[in-house]
């Protein structure tokens, strides 16, 4: 089975897999698309005709300059490129990070571009972490938009430390076209040799800009089975999506959770995948209870908000800000952000709020609170 995935776009007619094996396809227009979503064909064989057309070897030669370029990086006591820090987790407790030395980090830079322009590496429609122009919001509109009432959230265990090398090459050789350039010996030989600078210690460190690319990748099997099993299981439709390691699987009507959790530690095995589902981490239940989804509640009357308890957070935030700087307390440039950002995200969830509670606090103290935001930054940088 060979697993070929093409883009969708809402500024675009939808791409079919005769379109991307067609003559006149522009593979310059391919990369350059704003990626909204994707298709994925699973097929028992391509047409060797419309594979003609592709520059198998010219990949492997890119490759083969991308290996030599960097040889010295190989040979190099891996652990010895990166820098190793932890950041608080938002559930709690420390996350590790591995950032890579800026010598390591061009490389992977390079390898990503390669690998996004040349391979037109994509990922399935149902992931939406490190993908440009998704976010978690988008992946709870999916279970909006069905209104979905009843909820299973599962989570794998060390998701990106447990991809291996092993299994990153054995996804590879059915996602297209890398199973095509696999099939020739030294092009093998070379995708494998590229990928292994991608890893630390046996699996893909957090940290680097390569490790979300691949991961999305190499999901695409996995995530177009268990999709696909779910339009009609167990005489019932389901919505699926995954946010990196958090997967949700949503319904209309209440159902066996259990059954599902199953299904998809089969697939998962069933692809020799390394990952195990955190039974503790599983929460099952309806939208009439606490249905904090991805950091955002998707309540019972089927609207996505922040909660109570961030409008509140949110609220003496912005009041504190504005008071400080009223009284010539200058806030620390990086606390200026987080408002800031806090700001932007929020408004996409519950613009009108935002809004609100923006305009109330100008009024009150007679200064534009985005102004003054605005301006702490420009004399910060």
């Amino acid at each position: 089975m060979v697993y070929v995935t093409v883009m969708q776009s809402p500024r675009y007619q939808q791409m079919t897999l005769e379109d991307l094996m067609d003559d006149n396809f522009n593979e310059t227009e391919y990369v350059n698309y704003m990626i909204t979503n994707t298709r994925t064909y699973a097929v028992e064989r391509l047409n060797e005709k419309k594979l003609e057309r592709y520059d198998f070897v010219g990949m492997i030669a890119m490759l083969r300059d991308f290996n030599k370029a960097h040889a010295p990086l190989f040979s190099i006591d891996r652990k010895s490129l990166y820098e190793s820090f932890k950041i608080p987790k938002q559930s709690g407790g420390l996350r590790p990070i591995d950032a890579p030395k800026p010598v390591l980090m061009e490389a992977l830079r390079q390898l990503k571009f390669i690998l996004e322009t040349r391979f037109m590496a994509l990922y399935h429609t149902t992931a939406f972490a490190y993908i440009r122009g998704r976010c978690t919001i988008d992946a709870l509109k999916k279970h909006q938009q069905r209104e979905s009432r009843w909820f299973v959230k599962l989570d794998f265990s060390n998701f990106f430390g447990s991809t291996t090398l092993e299994f990153v090459m054995s996804q590879l050789s059915m996602i297209f076209p890398f199973s095509e350039v696999m099939k020739n010996e030294e092009g093998k030989e070379q995708l494998t040799r590229a990928m292994s600078l991608c890893f630390l210690n046996g699996g893909l460190p957090q940290g680097t800009p390569i490790s979300p690319l691949l991961t999305n990748l190499i999901m695409i099997p996995i995530d177009h089975q268990i999709s696909n099993t779910l339009r009609d299981f167990d005489k019932q439709q389901f919505v699926y999506t995954r946010y990196a390691d958090d997967i949700m699987i949503s319904c209309k009507y209440d159902f066996k959770y259990q059954e599902v959790f199953k299904m998809v530690v089969d697939t998962v095995a069933g692809f020799k995948a390394p990952y195990k589902l955190n039974p503790n981490k599983t929460r099952y239940g309806s939208n009439a209870g606490s249905n904090w989804n991805l950091g955002l509640m998707l309540n019972k009357e089927n609207k996505i908000t922040i909660g109570h308890r961030k409008k509140k957070q949110f609220k003496a935030m912005v009041h504190n800000f504005i008071r400080d700087y009223r009284n010539g307390i200058n806030w620390e440039k990086s606390d200026v952000q987080v408002l800031n950002g806090l700001i932007c995200y929020y408004k996409m969830v519950e613009k009108d709020y935002i809004e609100h509670i923006l305009s109330s606090y100008s009024k009150q103290f007679n200064v534009g609170v985005r102004t003054v935001i605005k301006d702490r930054l420009k004399c910060a940088s």
